[in-house]
Order: structure tokens, then sequence, then C-alpha cells
């Protein structure tokens, strides 16, 4: 086990998925601070306030989402990336440019999303839904999705995402449930063997929703067994 002092050089970065906060990685922060280690729960737009999502734009939150990293990496001498679902697909696009991480967890990796065609009826229906969707987006106690990024977001994750994985070779752990409802956990056999990492597996839940029962511990557990740390 590590001493506290050791702990100190360490920092996490956590990274939710498509949510218009950072609601779901406070967990991980909460556990792994307790255990004594640094964490920085972000957005999967970065460290900003956003109340309009439909300008954004995944070069945009790549830039702020980098731009912490950078920054932590200055300070400590070790930095790990946990990301859930679009969290852990931005970790691993930040991982094609810099080689500042030092491992990553990826809960939920959407390389494929499930509910394609019901999705698609959904962007169909934007335009109107958006315009009563978006002023309420600004009150952030009802913490809505932020569905106004949702055809940038889905672009990417068919897209660029999936394109020059071999360049990502910082080590990877993929935890994924069997039975998500979003990301089809059957397309890691597919996109994993691309992926460059010397240091990568796959470990899969046999129950468990998208972001494994909202259950940070087992992400943390699995994760510092993961990077040898505890």
């Amino acid at each position: 086990m590590l001493m506290n002092k050791t702990k100190s050089k360490i920092c996490f970065v956590l990274l939710p998925g498509f949510s218009s906060d950072d609601m779901q990685a406070l967990g991980l922060k909460k556990i792994l601070e307790k255990s004594g280690y640094d964490a920085v729960a972000s957005n999967f737009y970065g460290e900003k306030i956003i109340n309009d999502f439909s300008a954004l734009t995944t070069e945009e939150c790549l830039n702020n989402i980098s731009e912490t990293i950078n920054r932590l990496s200055d300070k400590y001498e070790q930095v790990f990336g946990i990301g859930i679902s679009l969290g852990g697909a931005f970790l691993m696009e930040h991982a094609k440019k810099f080689d500042n991480l030092n491992g990553i967890v990826s809960v939920g990796t959407p390389f494929r999303l499930k509910k394609r065609k019901l999705i698609s009826l959904g962007q169909w229906f934007f335009p109107l839904i958006y315009l009563f969707w978006r002023p309420l987006q600004k009150i952030q106690k009802l913490r809505l999705s932020p569905i106004g990024a949702s055809k940038e977001i889905i672009g990417y994750l068919e897209g660029k995402f999936l394109e020059n994985l071999r360049i990502v070779t910082v080590p990877i752990l993929f935890l994924h449930s069997k039975k998500d409802g979003v990301a089809d956990y059957r397309a890691l056999e597919e996109y994993v063997p691309r992926v460059g990492s010397e240091k990568k597996e796959i470990t899969y839940f046999k129950n468990g929703n998208h972001v494994i029962d909202d259950n940070p511990e087992i992400i943390v557990k699995h994760a510092l067994k993961f990077f040898e740390l505890e």
C-alpha cells in the first residue's frame, strides 16, 4: 500500500458522461480523496459554465479537458484518468495527442451506441423540443440533459473517436456491464484490439447499467488494482 506522502503526488482526473454537470464523478472523487489521493472532477466539456449546449463543439470540450490535465501534470508526478462513457472517450482522445496521463479507466466506453434509431428520431424532433428545453437548461438544479450538444457528440463518437486508436499507448482498463443499455459491450471485442496500449484489459460485469449501477466503490477498486497503486 502506498504511503500518504506518495499518494499526495498522485492526482485523478474524473470525467462524467453526457451530463450537464459533474455529479456522476463526485462519488469517485469522495472515495479517492478518502483513500489519500487528490482528485479533480470536471465535466465532459471542461471546467466551464455553459447554459446553451447547442453551440458546443467537441474540439472545445477536448481543449478544455486537455487544459485541465496539462495543468495537473505540471503539478503532480502521476495523473490518472477515470471517465464514464463519453468521459472515457475524451480521455482516450486526449491520449492521442498528449502523453501525460499515466493510465485511464473507461467505464461503459461508447464504441457503439445502442438504440440508434430512437436517437435519430429524437434528433428529427430536436428543433421543436429545444425551443422549450433551451431556457430550462439555464436552471442548473433541474440537471437537464445537454441535448443541445447531442448531434455534435454523436457525430464525434461515430467518427473521430474511432479513428487512430493505435496512437493511444497509455495503459487502459475497460469496465463494461453486459446489461449496459446505452453502449454495446460487444463492440469492445472489435475496437479494443485496435488500441495501441501494451497494457489493456477488459472487465465485464454481468449486472449493472451504463455506469455499473452508479457504484463508484467498485470502479475505484478495479482502478487502483489495475494501476498497481493498492
